[in-house]
């Protein structure tokens, strides 16, 4: 995407990431004015804002350019149908029923006369004059191509370098060697405290400031922290890169079928060494458990689920595990997003042990050296807990595990 659109817009959009990054610390540290800022205030004050609508203006008449916008906004509007599809699919009541068939209808009527002339009337030209501060149409269009920017160039999972915000700020208070560089992963030390709130972060107590937590829910931090109490463990997890700074405070604002396979049967020895579960309505969601000596693997892929440029992600859950005096104890877990290409997920779907591989394996979170029962006080079963934190089709969790 850089190539389309050039150095003078590109150099604007990484300005803007840097910003958001600059607001997001502002809100944690509690300096609320500074987030206020948006898109069109960066573009008022920067000093080439000619040249940059300029540059819009030509490539709008490029072929190349029109074709890669219409894809974008194409991608979008399917994605918006498949979600509705899976709310209407799953609602008990008629009248959702019906208001998510008519939004789905009308979605489709709007794919069927896309073309580049109605995009630039319709979601261009009409906004500028309802959005405040919009002084040009191009502006509007401009706002949708930083959107494709971020989500092509960076998507979701953001890759760790050394030299990040995050790095930088560790080692200038003589925090070396805390994220790993195969992973990613942030090492939590034991004397901080994690924090189960919105986005779960973690309290360093010698800096008085936050480490804000990705990719991990708040139940999950919670369970975490609860071991914690009782347990002695490694823990690494997936930190925000670039969102970090001195005083960042808590301020934050079906049916299925079973494949092949066995269910759970009380003992993790007993699971079966392949098991394939399925969503009755979405035939291609499939759970996936695989069972040799001491790890299990569990893989959830949707067959509309995630992609990220351009590949398909799935979500992997992989636990170790020993049994002494007749109990069972989890000695590693850990949480990852995996990743396929086209032929890739093609092969995935007839050889069910085929690994995604198109890019490294996204950690979110891993737990060494544990011995955590795996059936805790309250009889409550850990994995169990680690998998609906995390999967989508929980309720494939759901009949796995008999619940």
């Amino acid at each position: 995407m850089k190539q389309l659109i050039g150095e003078t817009i590109t150099s604007f959009f990484e300005t803007c990431r840097k910003k958001e990054f600059e607001n997001e610390i502002s809100l944690y540290q509690g300096r609320r004015g500074a987030y206020r800022e948006k898109f069109v205030d960066w573009l008022k004050q920067t000093d080439n804002r000619e040249e940059i609508l300029s540059t819009i203006s030509e490539l709008m008449d490029s072929k190349e350019f029109q074709n890669f916008v219409l894809e974008q906004v194409r991608r979008e509007r399917i994605e918006n149908i498949r979600e509705l599809t899976r709310k209407q699919l799953t609602t008990d009541s008629e009248t959702e029923y019906a208001c998510f068939d008519i939004q789905i209808k009308n979605i489709k009527r709007l794919l069927d006369v896309l073309n580049w002339d109605w995009y630039v009337e319709n979601n261009c030209k009409s906004l500028s004059g309802i959005i405040p501060l919009i002084e040009d149409w191009k502006w509007v269009l401009l706002s949708s191509l930083y959107g494709y920017y971020k989500k092509l160039e960076y998507g979701q999972f953001l890759t760790y370098t050394e030299g990040c915000p995050l790095d930088r700020y560790l080692h200038l208070h003589s925090y070396h060697g805390l994220i790993d560089n195969h992973y990613g992963l942030l090492k939590i030390k034991n004397d901080w405290i994690l924090k189960s709130v919105i986005p779960p972060r973690v309290f360093v107590p010698e800096l008085d400031t936050h480490i804000i937590l990705r990719h991990i829910s708040m139940d999950l931090v919670e369970m975490i922290a609860e071991w914690r109490k009782h347990f002695k463990f490694d823990l690494s997890i997936r930190p925000d890169y670039n969102v970090c700074g001195d005083g960042l405070s808590e301020i934050g604002a079906i049916c299925e079928e079973k494949d092949f396979g066995r269910s759970y049967g009380g003992k993790l020895t007993t699971i079966d060494s392949l098991s394939k579960y399925y969503d009755r309505d979405w035939l291609n969601d499939w759970l996936l458990v695989s069972h040799e000596g001491q790890d299990i693997t569990f893989e959830e892929i949707l067959e509309d689920g995630p992609h990220d440029q351009d590949h398909y992600v799935t979500q992997i859950v992989h636990m170790q595990f020993e049994e002494s005096a007749g109990q069972e104890f989890i000695t590693h877990i850990d949480h990852e997003y995996a990743f396929y290409n086209e032929p890739g997920i093609n092969v995935k779907r007839s050889k069910l042990q085929t690994k995604g591989e198109a890019r490294t394996r996204y950690k979110t979170f891993k737990i060494d050296n544990a011995h955590i029962p795996y059936m805790n006080e309250a009889n409550n079963n850990v994995l169990y807990k680690v998998l609906t934190c995390y999967f989508v089709k929980g309720a494939l969790v759901d009949e796995y595990f008999m619940v």
